[in-house]
């Protein structure tokens, strides 16, 4: 999703709620003071928009796209990929609804994305769904899960088995890395998959999720299980977040599992070890700041504060005499 400066929300505001602009500027202030300046004043200008009832952002627009160009709340999209894995149908219940759920990966030339099925009639569809099989997705739109953007086919969606005429090449494969692009922080851009070389200047306590043994995702919260591996295991993954800064700027990096693990140079048992004994994490933070790395990731947009943020991919330690020329060859490529 495409940021707006200050001025851009501001703007909208004044518009969608006819109020005026010094009204605005006070209502942004509070926020600010509230929540003692963690957020930008673009981020507060968002919650001030919702709490108005002002649409800040407008649904994309459909049409064929590519998966790497999928935007969330996207809706009636066509999507032509080739089928990667197939997770089948599995039967769900909640307070509020049960029925029926499918689910496969398919690719294209420029990622991977999940599919997932709510509509009864299609899951004909699915089942007669083979990997490799060719399908031209109608009819979607794109929803988050965990971080991840997916392809959600309700009524009035189609799936088109190897449709003639439509054909489909080098297709990214499961396990894939794409290439990261090396940049300073200060060049990052929403989505960029890159590597940035810096120094740990503030870590924050770890938070922990259960997961499954299996595939390490979250479990589900009302079940306490997998959706995929039922009888599988759940165990305690780490989650750690840190402030990196590369001399150009700084920028907050969510490390996961292993990632999490290499940034503070723990195991999961040790790490699991601090949950109830954060007394101990101070001085595992000093040790910490100042440490120098590598970390490619994935950048995000944090739509709460406004500012972007990147979930690490794979973290490594450089010393201060390679840090210096992984700079210095950063600057010569951005110029």
């Amino acid at each position: 999703m495409v940021g707006l400066t200050y001025e851009q929300i501001v703007e909208k505001i004044k518009i969608q709620a006819k109020v005026s602009e010094d009204e605005i500027k006070v209502r942004v202030n509070e926020k600010l003071d509230k929540l003692s300046n963690l957020i930008s004043k673009e981020g507060a200008a968002h919650i001030v928009a919702n709490e108005m009832g002002v649409k800040v952002f407008e649904a994309p627009k459909g049409g064929r796209i590519k998966i790497k160009e999928m935007q969330l709340m996207q809706r009636n999209i066509e999507i032509l990929g080739k089928v990667q894995k197939i997770y089948g149908i599995r039967e769900f219940k909640t307070q509020n609804r049960e029925g029926k759920v499918g689910s496969f990966l398919i690719g294209d030339d420029t990622g991977l994305s999940r599919v997932t099925v709510w509509d009864e009639p299609l899951m004909i569809d699915v089942e007669r769904l083979k990997e490799d099989n060719t399908v031209l997705i109608k009819g979607a739109y794109v929803k988050e899960n965990n971080g991840y953007k997916e392809i959600h086919l309700g009524s009035g969606a189609q799936i088109l088995i190897n449709p003639p005429g439509e054909t489909i090449d080098n297709v990214v494969q499961v396990g894939q890395k794409p290439e990261a692009i090396v940049k300073q922080i200060s060049q990052l851009n929403e989505r960029d998959f890159a590597a940035v070389t810096g120094t740990i200047v503030q870590v924050f306590e770890p938070k922990f999720y259960e997961a499954c043994s299996e595939c390490g995702k979250k479990v589900n919260p009302e079940t306490g299980r997998c959706k995929e591996h039922l009888s599988a295991n759940k165990q305690l993954m780490p989650v750690v977040n840190i402030i990196f800064d590369d001399g150009t700027e700084n920028i907050r990096i969510v490390a996961f599992r292993d990632q999490a693990e290499s940034l503070l140079d723990l195991n999961n048992e040790k790490l699991i070890a601090l949950k109830d004994n954060f007394s101990d994490f101070d001085e595992l933070r000093a040790k910490i700041l100042g440490k120098q790395l590598k970390i490619t990731g994935r950048v995000v947009k944090n739509e709460m504060f406004g500012k972007l943020e990147m979930v690490a991919n794979n973290v490594e330690k450089v010393n201060p005499k390679e840090l210096l020329n992984e700079l210095k060859t950063t600057e010569e490529v951005v110029r």
